[in-house]
């Protein structure tokens, strides 16, 4: 990634469904114009990780942003102007 802003980007994110932690400490950075692969087995916290991305799941802890803007905690109106910007489908464990 150059030294330009991050399209995306995750701190110290956290989340946890009861006992199960799925998401300890996500780092993560998207530069603009870059494509990313997130793979794992059933379970794994990778969509969690975009619910969480979107505003679908609220994270325990962390920080994501999106163009410099702070998501976690924000309003509706910025949170519907940030998920303009994305387009989403969950294939319901269909993947492979």
């Amino acid at each position: 990634m150059t030294d330009q802003m991050p399209k995306i980007s995750l701190r110290d994110v956290h989340k946890a469904f009861g006992p199960k932690v799925v998401l300890n400490g996500l780092d993560l950075d998207v530069g603009v114009g870059e494509s990313v692969v997130v793979i794992g087995g059933s379970g794994t916290g990778k969509s969690v990780m975009l619910k969480c991305i979107l505003g679908l799941l609220h994270a325990d802890k962390g920080s994501i942003e999106v163009d410099g803007e702070q998501t976690i905690g924000c309003s509706a109106e910025i949170r519907d102007r940030i998920n303009r910007k994305f387009g989403m489908l969950f294939q319901s464990a269909a993947l492979f």
